[in-house]
């Protein structure tokens, strides 16, 4: 339960600093992470991981489309790092399909970690927005 508090409030640090600081692009990438998850504590509030998390997965599938999209409409490089954490995701999810065997712990810690550098790197990209925007000023 501490760990489901602690990324929420990593996840609203995340929004607030993209809405004070970032630009479209940053404000973009957190919300979206923050309506994946609370869609994701919506339709799995308990998952058991023991098998392949399709609403999950679905989910994350359009995550990364949503990353993907703004990779392909900013000249920053911060979204090919968001994108390629979140096809890591993808992934995970797929192993899990494709091989039961996966044991259900390292599939969750797989999905719900991955999270963590991507919010901080939005952090750090609104940051850097910041800048820019008062460098170009």
């Amino acid at each position: 339960m501490w760990s489901v508090a602690i990324y929420y409030t990593v996840l609203l640090i995340t929004v607030a600093v993209a809405l004070r600081r970032g630009g479209p692009f940053e404000r973009w990438a957190a919300y979206t992470a923050l309506i994946a998850s609370v869609l994701t504590s919506a339709v799995s509030p308990f998952p058991t991981w023991a098998d392949i998390e399709f609403n999950i997965f679905v989910i994350d599938v359009l995550v990364l489309l949503s990353f993907w999209f703004i990779t392909l409409k900013t000249q920053s490089f911060w979204p090919y790092w968001i994108t390629g954490w979140q096809l890591i995701a993808i992934f995970g999810h797929i192993q899990k399909f494709m091989f039961a065997e996966i044991l259900a712990r390292p599939y969750s810690l797989l999905s719900v970690y991955i999270s963590y550098p991507i919010l901080l790197l939005i952090i750090y990209a609104a940051g850097s927005s910041s800048r820019k925007r008062d460098v170009a000023a």
